[in-house]
């Protein structure tokens, strides 16, 4: 998808971070030791970030890590954190992702800015997966030239008649027609541990489940935290500069890097399960929590959760809007 993805480049932010990559099987062999998800488990972890495709706040051209055999060389930051799961899960993610292809359900835009057209859930599968290598089909189902098309064609083509089924049946075809194309050896942990910093017991996790289950977006943020109870960690965002207020030095990246286009200026993170020492480098694959997200008006709006026994909370109409930035929903 050469074309889809030169001509969206400039609606996309690049990662403030650089991820150093190993191509040197030497080098590899120096590594430290490697923990990796088993096919089920992974499989299972990216059904759950599918899900939650309404809770992507930054589309980002990524450096096509899925698409290399060797790992990174240290554990490398999350900035968003459905987003990075999925990109990072390689093939594991794919099935899902083609089966969003058809959905037109509504979510917040996750580009920086309110540019052409308003994508939908299978607008942002199909970007994920312009970034792990699956070619750009709109021109040739369409007729039209890619040079042509304006961004906003890619959102308004796919929403007449049938089109995103046929969409969905040319990239189904494709993968099917090409297992390897986003093939990864492995899912890599450089820290390699025998056991969890900390495990919340079976009767803390059903606990946590209750108390998370009592959420409602737009309630305060006094009363979430009386719920909810003390976080592990809380990234707030400078109205002035749209930098972390808190942990300048080591920005946790709760929010994302697009977070002030949405206006959602201060994150939450709750563990039931942490493997890593440094809450800012969290580990998505092994670590197990959630996110709770709030407004610059101080209103809870969503919940980002990795952990199977608690349901995210993802925005799911426009209503979403008049709670963020309260302001009439537009019709559908």
């Amino acid at each position: 998808m050469q074309t889809y993805i030169k001509a969206t480049k400039s609606l996309r932010l690049i990662r403030p971070l650089v991820w150093l990559l190993i191509s040197s099987p030497a080098l590899f062999a120096q590594a430290a030791s490697v923990n990796g998800l088993a096919p089920d488990q992974a499989t299972k972890l990216a059904e759950l970030m599918c899900r939650q495709i309404p809770n992507v706040t930054s589309i980002i051209e990524s450096m096509q890590i899925t698409a290399i055999d060797s790992p990174p060389s240290a554990d490398p930051f999350v900035s968003d954190d459905v987003y990075d799961t999925l990109v990072r899960l390689g093939p594991y993610a794919v099935p899902c992702l083609v089966d969003r292809l058809a959905s037109s359900r509504w979510m917040p835009d996750p580009r920086s800015e309110p540019l052409l057209g308003t994508p939908l859930v299978g607008d942002v599968a199909y970007m994920i997966l312009a970034d792990k290598g699956v070619p750009d089909f709109i021109p040739k189902l369409s007729h039209k030239k890619a040079a042509d098309l304006r961004m906003d064609f890619y959102f308004t083509w796919p929403s007449v008649g049938d089109h995103r089924q046929r969409l969905q049946k040319a990239v189904r075809e494709w993968v099917d027609a090409h297992p390897h194309f986003c093939r990864a050896s492995r899912i890599v942990h450089k820290t390699a541990l025998s056991r969890p910093k900390f495990q919340m017991t079976t009767g803390e996790l059903e606990a946590a489940h209750a108390r998370f289950s009592l959420l409602r977006p737009g309630m305060k943020v006094a009363d979430v935290l009386r719920i909810a109870g003390t976080p592990d960690a809380t990234d707030l965002l400078d109205q002035h500069t749209n930098q972390p207020s808190e942990n300048r030095e080591k920005p946790l990246w709760l929010l994302g890097i697009c977070s002030s286009a949405r206006d959602e200026s201060r994150a939450s993170i709750y563990f039931t399960e942490r493997w890593t020492e440094d809450i800012s480098r969290r580990d998505p694959f092994r670590d197990r929590y959630v996110i709770l997200f709030f407004s610059s008006e101080g209103k809870f709006t969503r919940m980002f959760s990795n952990i199977a026994e608690i349901p995210p909370i993802v925005p799911s109409t426009s209503l979403w809007q008049r709670l963020i930035w309260e302001q009439p929903a537009k019709k559908k």
